[in-house]
């Protein structure tokens, strides 16, 4: 046997209620619910109500926000008009003959009002009209639940385990080919010293002789590439002291003066203001310039030039190094911090990614502006020296 509310006792007895009792009813339920409207404002959660037509009968806040309905409109608007995506994967834009499905649990990407992932719960309503309804003419409950961020978090858990692997694999990699390359390294050493003791004016001699004199300079090379790597790869605790971003961009520059004087390439540098002093790594920021600036260098022709403005804000100090070189493809530029990616012919693609782990860990930002054919800016945020700086711990 059905079992009558509150409410259904009270309309079963109106015709018996005087007009003071019957205005007394009409304010008590104006009353709750106003009080459950309040409520259902302040749940974080979307409530949508809608008839057996679609129409929305009722809203709150969160539900009108998520599907971009304008308060002005208010209720009694077709869902399928407000959020075409959400009313067909209800069934709404189904024939009345086709019986929609009771219970809809869900997960959809919206765009409109914004790109947004909503977890989507949607119930008939029972005896919404008469006690025996049928699914295809009952009213629904919807719940939407935001859960973009969620889904963020999961996918940059991802992919923070995706590149930590291949790092992983790299320095692996790296140091099992540091071994071997100690070995040869040693014995063309051992080589170079017999030889040296035999020495002879014989012209097959001296060509031994520098052919291996060649050798053990290349493997050395390839030695210090290798320890360049690990030391690059190798996730570690920032020592923050006081630094001198000014100083620090001088040192890089002057390791570069060489190269920079070669190509005939100017550096313009702009201190807005006082020194930016700030608490960081000494070396992982020097890491960080020395990969941006030669980045700079590789994108720009001879006798071109590079301008590196330093200004300090509120919250940060921020570093923009600008090369008006060959600029980087629209669809490339999100992919420029993704481990091994490079548009070079001899570049390895863990450069940038390593200068967002640094900056990351100094609590700081990276940004690139890039139009090809133009140029490129690479705006580098530090936080202020006293603010606080945050190390992501590395799994």
């Amino acid at each position: 046997m059905h079992r009558k509310s509150p409410l259904d006792k009270v309309l079963g007895r109106l015709e018996d209620l005087d007009e003071v009792n019957l205005s007394n009813l009409v304010q008590r339920l104006a009353r709750e619910r106003k009080l459950l409207e309040t409520v259902f404002d302040v749940i974080r959660d979307g409530i949508l109500v809608l008839d057996q037509k679609g129409i929305i009968t009722y809203s709150n806040q969160q539900g009108r926000r998520l599907i971009g309905l304008k308060s002005a409109l208010g209720d009694k608007v077709s869902l399928l008009r407000a959020a075409p995506d959400l009313a067909k994967l209800l069934g709404l834009d189904r024939t009345s003959e086709i019986i929609r499905p009771e219970v809809v649990v869900r997960e959809i990407l919206i765009n409109y009002p914004e790109k947004r992932y909503l977890r989507i719960y949607a119930v008939p309503i029972e005896g919404t009209f008469t006690e025996k309804i049928s699914p295809k003419d009952a009213g629904i409950t919807v719940v939407l639940t935001d859960i973009t961020e969620d889904r963020s978090n999961v996918a940059e858990q991802i992919e923070n385990e995706k590149v930590s692997s291949i790092m992983d694999l790299a320095a692996g990699v790296a140091h099992e080919l540091g071994n071997p390359l100690n070995s040869i390294n040693i014995h063309l050493q051992l080589l170079q010293r017999s030889i040296e003791k035999n020495k002879s004016e014989s012209i097959q001699d001296k060509k031994t002789e520098k052919s291996l004199d060649s050798a053990i300079k290349e493997v050395q090379r390839l030695d210090s590439i290798i320890t360049h790597f690990l030391k690059a790869i190798r996730p570690t605790i920032p020592d923050f002291k006081e630094v001198n971003l000014l100083k620090v961009i001088e040192d890089i520059l002057y390791l570069k003066e060489k190269e920079l004087n070669s190509k005939n390439i100017s550096i313009k540098l702009d201190n807005q203001g006082k020194d930016p002093v700030l608490e960081a790594d000494t070396e992982q920021i020097k890491q960080v310039f020395f990969n941006v600036i030669g980045n700079a260098m590789d994108a720009i022709s001879d006798n071109s030039e590079i301008s590196i403005l330093i200004s300090r804000e509120d919250e940060y100090i921020t570093v923009q190094i600008i090369d008006r070189g060959a600029g980087i493809k629209k669809e490339n530029v999100s992919k420029v911090f993704d481990p091994y990616f490079t548009t070079k012919k001899k570049g390895n693609g863990i450069g940038m990614m390593v200068v967002h782990r640094i900056m990351r860990n100094h609590g700081g930002e990276v940004g690139i502006d890039s139009k090809y054919g133009s140029g490129t800016i690479v705006t580098l945020k530090f936080p202020n020296q006293g603010k606080n700086q945050r190390y992501l711990e590395q799994k």
